[in-house]
């Protein structure tokens, strides 16, 4: 069974309204500089192994799904919904290129 972004949001959303004591996700979403950071070395960690000359696939989605994990975190606990993220990215989608 996969996950989908949507219910991880709303696996997050949970978190920060029960901040169950130990849980990794109520302290991120507690704290914005600390998913803030985690967010950057995630990232940064994902372009290291997509500019390897071999692709480890398997690292790439790993790492690829901690950026999606921290994102996510980032957008709960800045209170935007992933569907106004989604929105963007469709009005981009419709939106000339610039030259």
């Amino acid at each position: 069974m996969s996950l989908s972004l949507a219910e991880l949001e709303e696996v997050l959303r949970e978190r920060r309204r029960e901040a169950p004591p130990g849980s990794y996700s109520a302290t991120l979403l507690s704290d914005p500089e600390r998913v803030s950071r985690k967010l950057l070395e995630e990232s940064f960690e994902l372009g290291v192994e997509l500019m390897r000359p071999e692709v480890d696939r398997e690292r790439v989605a790993s790492e690829a799904a901690d950026v999606l994990f921290h994102t996510l975190a980032g957008l709960v606990g800045a209170g935007v919904p992933l569907d106004a993220v989604l929105e963007e990215l469709a009005e981009r989608r419709g939106r000339p290129r610039p030259e």
